[in-house]
């Protein structure tokens, strides 16, 4: 049985996660450079792996960074692949990519996964992101 809710306190290097299986939501916000991002993902894909046993009708995916590195480039790619399997089954999947005013950056790191991925993204230019 898939966790109901995590949650993975934010740090300087990590972003903040929220899953909430009864929702359908996940929520990311802050940065993500963690010094072992496979160990710091695993916890993720684990819950994913599980959600989408069993995904609601909506997933959606809240997304609030203002800075990923290499590596973690990599398991977001993983994470939305995962993800392609509920919107696969007939449910739908929507990535709400929040960035901050004239970050074209992190606004392009958004477009590249939407191109990759067939899900509906939506992207949302804030003052602040947290």
């Amino acid at each position: 049985m898939a966790i109901k809710h995590m949650h993975i306190g934010r740090t300087a290097t990590s972003p903040e996660v929220e899953l909430d299986l009864d929702r359908g939501t996940i929520d990311v916000t802050g940065r993500s450079l963690p010094a072992n991002s496979e160990q710091f993902y695993e916890r993720i894909y684990h819950w994913i792996e599980e959600y989408i046993r069993q995904p609601r009708e909506l997933t959606t995916v809240n997304m609030r960074l203002d800075y990923l590195d290499t590596s973690s480039t990599k398991h977001f790619y993983n994470i939305f692949d995962r993800l392609c399997a509920v919107n696969g089954s007939g449910m739908h999947v929507q990535v709400n990519w929040h960035y901050e005013i004239g970050d074209e950056e992190m606004a392009e790191a958004g477009k590249d996964y939407e191109s990759l991925f067939p899900m509906e993204f939506h992207f949302i230019e804030v003052k602040d992101l947290f």
